[in-house]
């Protein structure tokens, strides 16, 4: 992210479907961005983000609303930079939202996008066929290369990076799903502990150290967990 939204800026930033990340306060201070509005279906999430913004002094908001077109369009406010990172396969209605979203954006803004890869999906549900399916928040959607750039195309979309990435989450998820660890399928926290739930941020931070040392977008290409998609609108 640090990488790919150098030398852009904007005032306000919007991150849908955060869970339990620092993503949206990473962007802000990539940006410059001091107003942080955060959309979540849990009412814990937006209650954490708002707090961790406050203590590096950002200015945040949370808005408790569904994922629909209808609420998407009532936001008040256009953002110059849109985070959907980890959404669209928990939606069966993800064109909709996408497009909804990309009206939200400001002239010259951006929309950060991802979402799992329809190869390591499909390697997760083979070592655990109960994968993602005991959550009602869990993934309803599988995207390849070419699915992913047709949602966007069909959003009014046209992506200026777009990367298979994230190869130590593969590595850490074959783990956490192939050992039937528990986790919060809308959020992605992992709520196994002892020497399994150590042993998954071990391998997740090792790995990682590993891959980024010996070249990151090669393992990505070998080890694709998520598509990394910067996008403008149309004719940006």
């Amino acid at each position: 992210m640090e990488r790919h939204l150098a030398g852009f800026s904007g005032e306000r930033l919007l991150d849908v479907g955060p869970g339990y990340n620092h993503f949206g306060r990473l962007a802000a201070r990539i940006i410059g961005a001091r107003d942080v509005t955060y959309i979540d279906c849990d009412e814990n999430v937006l209650s954490w983000q708002i707090a961790e913004c406050g203590k590096r002094g950002v200015e945040a908001k949370g808005l408790l609303i569904p994922l629909e077109r209808s609420a998407l369009g009532g936001l008040a406010e256009r953002y110059d930079l849109i985070l959907c990172q980890e959404v669209l396969e928990h939606l069966g209605n993800a064109e909709e939202v996408l497009a909804a979203l990309a009206k939200r954006l400001a002239p010259g803004g951006r929309m950060v996008i991802t979402v799992p890869t329809q190869r390591s999906e499909r390697w997760l549900k083979r070592l655990n066929p109960n994968y993602m399916k005991n959550d009602p928040h869990g993934h309803v959607r599988e995207f390849d290369e070419q699915g992913l750039r047709e949602l966007m195309r069909g959003a009014g979309l046209r992506p200026v990076v777009f990367l298979p990435t994230q190869p130590h989450a593969l590595v850490a998820h074959t783990l956490i799903f192939g050992t039937r660890m528990r986790i919060e399928e809308s959020t992605g926290r992992i709520l196994t502990g002892g020497i399994r739930g150590f042993a998954s941020r071990k391998l997740s931070k090792l790995s990682k150290g590993i891959f980024r040392a010996t070249g990151p977008e090669w393992w990505g290409r070998l080890l694709p967990r998520n598509y990394f998609v910067v996008a403008v609108k149309n004719g940006s």
